[in-house]
């Protein structure tokens, strides 16, 4: 059946997670070099650089408790899990760096073919719901002609996050086509793929390198009909 739709995921697919996280974490640092009263006093007037690369190297170490344990670090006591998660609002919320975070160099050719081709494009992602409007809106795929429908499964509720059908189900009615004429592009094991087991869709997992999931093991062993390293390499499939 031929290809009317692509569905792309969005993190280590079409944009470097670890460029969200070094956004972050560089506007939680100005957030603390700001901050005069409370537990995160200590931190009024420090040089920003010096406390996003202590987090950075933080997170390598271990993406949990990345807050906590700079806090720890710092010789800070007394904190509460609410100062705490003060810091993971600013995280996720935070008005994303649009020179740290930047698309794949592939994005924008693929997008722009596949619109000329008469393939609507889609979005289908997890995630805090602020995070991935935010990432989505920096990106300027809500305003992308090739994007014809775009999907966050946390503003739809519990039961939507992949491997679920809804957002597929969603994008095919929004887009107008069979899920036999869908294709979906993601980079997760653990669940990008297993949507196969329950739609006629077929699958394409892209290799990014460095990717968080890399090396995560498949969903019930369910794997992908494709496996690419470049955007480019889906016209072969469609």
């Amino acid at each position: 059946m031929k290809t009317k739709a692509i569905i792309f995921d969005l993190d280590d697919t079409l944009v470097s997670e670890y460029s969200f996280v070094k956004s972050g974490f560089a506007a939680v640092a100005k957030h603390l070099a700001k901050c005069d009263t409370g537990v995160f006093a200590h931190f009024a007037g420090s040089d920003t650089a010096v406390l996003w690369e202590e987090f950075l190297a933080l997170f390598h170490e271990s993406a949990k408790n990345v807050f906590n344990r700079f806090l720890d670090m710092h010789g800070v006591n007394g904190y509460t899990e609410d100062e705490v998660f003060s810091l993971v609002k600013v995280y996720r919320e935070h008005e994303i760096d649009r020179e740290i975070y930047k698309p794949y160099d592939d994005v924008e050719d693929v997008l722009s073919t596949l619109c000329e081709k008469g393939i609507a494009a889609g979005i289908l992602t997890d995630g805090f719901a602020v995070s991935q409007r935010n990432k989505i809106r920096a990106l300027g795929l809500d305003k992308h002609p090739a994007i014809k429908g775009i999907v966050v499964s946390a503003e739809h509720g519990e039961g939507w996050a992949k491997p679920s059908a809804k957002g597929f189900e969603l994008l095919c009615d929004e887009l107008a086509v069979k899920p036999g004429e869908m294709m979906y592009v993601g980079d997760n094991p653990k669940k990008d793929f297993y949507i196969s087991r329950n739609i006629p869709i077929k699958t394409v997992r892209i290799i990014r390198g460095g990717g968080v999931y890399e090396n995560a093991p498949y969903f019930e062993d369910v794997r992908e009909d494709h496996r690419i390293e470049k955007l480019e390499e889906l016209y072969a499939f469609i």
